[in-house]
This record gives C-alpha cells, structure tokens and sequence, in this order.
C-alpha cells in the first residue's frame, strides 16, 4: 500500500513493527526531509510573507500548522 494511502496511525504502526536498524533508518529519512523543508521555507520566506499577505494573513501571527497549511496550499495550486 502507498505511503500516502495510509493514516498516521497506520504509518506509526509499522514503525513499531520495524528493528531498531529500519526505525533508526526511518528516523533519519524523516530528519532529512524535515531539514530539506526548513531550507525550503526559510529560502522561500519573503515570498511566503507576501502570499500570506495577499490572503489577508499576517505571516509572523500564524502557528507552525497554520504556516505548514499556508505552504500546502501553495504548493497544491
């Protein structure tokens, strides 16, 4: 099954079903992916400001979730 197909339940799940060596792998992709969206955003912030403007939002009032929900968004136009 897809990774996209499955719930977070179900993804921390198999987690818990993997060794130590996949869980440490699986860990380590996720770091990777996290860091890779940091640079991303941190890159890309002017014109997140911007877009956020644009919407009537104030980049620098808005939670993490909401920021994550703004960059999804923009990402999905």
């Amino acid at each position: 099954m897809p990774w996209n197909e499955l719930d977070d339940k179900q993804i921390l799940n198999s987690l818990d079903r993997l060794s130590p060596n996949g869980r440490r792998e699986a860990v380590a992709r996720l770091l990777v992916s996290a860091d890779a969206l940091d640079r991303t955003i941190a890159t890309l912030r002017p014109r997140l400001i911007e877009l956020a403007r644009q919407r009537g939002l104030d980049w620098t009032r808005l939670s993490d979730e909401e920021r994550e929900h703004l960059v999804d968004d923009v990402l999905h136009e």
